[in-house]
């Protein structure tokens, strides 16, 4: 009897009738609506018409009510958008609830739907690169492994005061190590102590590096022991040519060892690093290393054709090689303009002008990069500041579900 009763009031006014309460918010709509997407989670729910409880076809689902209420107006009206207040990844995770594909989002709310892509990405960059020590003002930062302790104190100098006073320390040593290219005195070269400085903290960081490749992946590493082996390898040439009375490199070789001995000036980017705005900027760039390759492959491509332009219109008028013109080009790209070149043609006229407009519209595609990349890794560097900073103060003893807990 009670099931007659049930099936007369599915069949009754009200049978065309469906109630939601998702999340504590109530919907309604009709089976009708929902059969038009009858592959998803709410068209095939008219399959459970006989295991509803109560007088009014009501389902419960504990999930999100303004991303439901924008998927319902899609069974209306069949464009589906989002709301802004919802963060892109969990609308993501509610299209695929409710079988909802994501490529039916209206091209209006793509901006929404990515909105937050690639932010886990860049805070795990953070991590690694700029990890936050809330209590960097200690005398030194204490990790569960003694590696980790020694690490810290000589790659990051915000984790502590014993930290900070080593970077000084290094500092100081980078600026004795250039004295001797000032002074240009050749026994200085020979007695560079401050490269045992280098060598020591170079093998140092690498044995207590948690990641072994990556530390070689470093373009500031690599350089700073390309630097260390040219220095080396020059004392080695000087004693043995004291001991044997006579001289054992050559010119060629000289200036190759000389060049990879400058390379030491990079030791003073790694100074720059402490300063955590510099870094951001480094990140930066970084980031923004296909923009830059892109830049360079078209400031070379046009350079060449231009070049090549220029040599046409100036052959008769002066005698330059191909070259030459490209190196005006080039110049002349740049806005740098030196000034040894100069069209003495119609035609060149106006293809420096042409040349110099198109640099500065280029100029702008790296520019406009970094500064973008630059602006929002400070706002989510800050951010993570300001959450570690707050984590470090409560301490919660109920961490989110699926998050394991995090030792500061």
């Amino acid at each position: 009897m009670g099931t007659d009763s049930n099936t007369k009031d599915c069949n009754g006014p009200m049978a065309d009738q469906v109630h939601f309460n998702v999340g504590g918010t109530k919907f309604s709509t009709t089976w009708a609506t929902l059969q038009r997407l009858p592959s998803s989670k709410l068209g095939r729910l008219h399959e459970r018409i006989n295991e509803i409880k109560g007088e009014h076809t009501e389902f419960f689902f504990d999930r999100n009510p303004a991303v439901f209420g924008c998927i319902l107006d899609f069974y209306r009206n069949g464009v589906l958008h989002l709301p802004e207040t919802v963060c892109g990844r969990q609308i993501r995770e509610e299209l695929q609830f409710w079988d909802i594909s994501a490529g039916l989002v209206s091209s209006c709310c793509w901006r929404v739907l990515y909105k937050d892509d690639g932010v886990e990405k860049t805070m795990r960059l953070l991590d690694m690169e700029l990890p936050v020590f809330p209590n960097g003002m200690q005398m030194l930062q204490k990790a569960e492994k003694v590696t980790s302790t020694i690490w810290n104190l000589l790659e990051y100098p915000s984790s502590s005061l014993m930290a900070k006073g080593y970077m000084l320390f290094y500092f100081l040593v980078v600026v004795a190590s250039v004295i001797p290219d000032l002074l240009d005195h050749g026994t200085f070269h020979v007695l560079d102590l401050a490269n045992v400085v280098f060598l020591l903290d170079v093998l140092t960081r690498f044995i207590m590096s948690p990641y072994k490749a990556r530390f070689f992946l470093s373009v500031i590493n690599v350089l700073d022991i390309l630097a260390l082996l040219a220095c080396a390898v020059t004392l080695i040439i000087s004693l043995v040519g004291l001991l044997l009375g006579r001289t054992l490199h050559t010119p060629s070789l000289l200036q190759i060892l000389g060049f990879l001995r400058m390379l030491k000036y990079i030791r003073f980017y790694r100074v720059l690093k402490a300063n955590r705005s510099l870094a951001l900027l480094l990140l930066a760039m970084f980031k923004s290393k296909r923009t830059i390759f892109m830049y360079v492959a078209i400031m070379i491509i046009n350079c060449v054709l231009i070049g090549i332009l220029f040599f046409w219109f100036e052959r008769l008028q002066r005698q330059q090689t191909m070259g030459e013109s490209i190196h005006w080009a080039f110049i002349t790209m740049t806005t740098i303009g030196y000034g040894d070149i100069i069209p003495l043609t119609t035609g060149g006229r106006v293809l420096s002008v042409l040349c110099g407009i198109s640099g500065l519209i280029l100029l702008a595609l790296p520019i406009s990069a970094i500064y973008h990349n630059f602006s929002t890794l400070y706002s989510h560097n800050r951010d993570r500041e300001r959450h570690v900073t707050d984590l470090d103060r409560c301490r919660p003893t109920v961490m989110p579900f699926n998050q394991p807990a995090q030792i500061m």
